[in-house]
């Protein structure tokens, strides 16, 4: 099984600044992550802009495989050293991970990367050296299914200064709550919102400085494959069900013919799972005009076609992440959900004309088509790693 890095953050800004001075840049291939976190020198619009330029230089030079010297001269050709306080203009952190396994990581300035494996913090093999008149520090690991890392700003470091921590929570206390937090087997996004939750905490609501934190899981990646539209080639009816059948993960059916022809093939008969609304439970209502699931044996959902998709586009719309998600269980919304909780997703569409849809002939494209690729804008937008096949 594949293995994936599952990632989140979240960033404070300092008390009374619009814009938080700390800034996050992830890139990803379909094999590869890179993870940028840069801490502006102050705070507010400059320290802003100055961490922006840092992580934007530093993700594209990196994904295009330039080298550690040749990422820093280019920081320190850009964003020379203040001459007043001799300290850079900003700081960074980059994580890259091959195939979901092959670590390299490289800190300038930072605090250090928390690793969490088996619910220990893990001693990385750090080697430091300098570069073009820098102190790096860099460490090349492997990584395992369940490992935790944490990736903070130095505003995590200092929270709860002259409080609960006189010196503040320090990178130490950081780590020990980041693994009792890990420990409840919590996913990324509640190992960060954790973190948050805290810092805010320990700054009484009101942040003395900057604060940023990464939170990632290693797992399996999550795959999902769905079947929306009849083939234009009715012979190809069986080689489509066939191939969504054979997928791994999760599997989709979107559309009332191309659920047919899947019953058809399979031999098996179509349930449709109306529920009327007196018997719905609390909390799970229908989006309205919304067309209810059906159940099909080996598909974990069976939906219509045109109109689940499009109400399902507007949800990916508004909603950044399944948490973003109104708690209702109707067709759209499910599908939503399977969409945004997937890391690699695989769209077989068929491209059946049907000669009873005037604007499908006109514009010689499906309406399906035109909110597939409104689909896969959203989810490319999210990082995902989206595979369309026509058929």
């Amino acid at each position: 099984m594949k293995q994936f890095v599952e990632y989140s953050w979240e960033c404070l800004a300092k008390h009374g600044e619009e814009l938080c001075g700390d800034h996050v840049e992830i890139a990803s291939t379909p094999t590869s992550l890179i993870t940028v976190l840069s801490d502006g020198l102050g705070s507010g619009v400059k320290a802003n802009i100055l961490a922006t330029l840092t992580a934007k230089i530093a993700s594209t030079m990196f994904i295009q495989g330039a080298s550690v010297e040749e990422v820093m001269e280019t920081l320190i050709n850009t964003l020379p050293e203040c001459a007043v306080r001799k300290v850079a203009y900003a700081t960074f952190q980059v994580l890259m991970v091959q195939q979901g396994r092959d670590a390299y990581l490289v800190e300038y300035d930072c605090p250090p990367l928390i690793l969490i494996r088996n619910n220990e913090i893990v001693s990385l093999p750090v080697v430091e050296r300098v570069v073009n008149g820098r102190t790096v520090r860099e460490a090349r690991f492997t990584l395992h299914k369940g490992d935790y890392m944490v990736l903070i700003s130095d505003g995590y470091e200092h929270a709860g200064v002259g409080g609960l921590y006189r010196l503040g929570w320090g990178w130490e206390n950081i780590a020990i709550s980041a693994k009792r937090w890990c420990q409840t087997g919590v996913g990324a996004y509640g190992l960060t919102q954790a973190l948050t939750r805290t810092c805010l905490k320990l700054y009484n609501g009101r942040p003395g400085d900057d604060a940023t934190a990464i939170g990632m899981h290693v797992r399996d990646a999550v795959k999902v494959t769905i079947w929306t539209g009849p083939p234009a080639d009715r012979e190809q009816d069986a080689i489509a069900v066939e191939r969504l059948m054979a997928a791994e993960g999760t599997k989709v059916i979107c559309g009332g013919t191309t659920a047919q022809i899947a019953a058809r093939v399979l031999g098996q008969d179509l349930v449709v799972e109306w529920v009327p609304p007196s018997k719905r439970p609390k909390g799970t209502g229908r989006r309205k005009g919304t067309p209810p699931v059906a159940r099909l044996d080996g598909v974990d959902l069976v939906t219509e076609g045109i109109l689940t998709l499009g109400q399902a586009v507007e949800l990916l719309e508004t909603a950044e992440s399944i948490h973003d998600l109104p708690p209702d269980d109707d067709a759209a919304t499910r599908l939503a959900r399977i969409l945004l909780s997937a890391d690699e997703i695989h769209l077989l569409v068929g491209t059946a004309i049907n000669p009873n849809q005037v604007a499908d002939v006109v514009r010689g494209e499906t309406m399906r088509m035109v909110y597939v690729k409104e689909l896969v804008r959203e989810l490319e937008r999210r990082k995902k790693q989206v595979c369309v096949e026509r058929i």
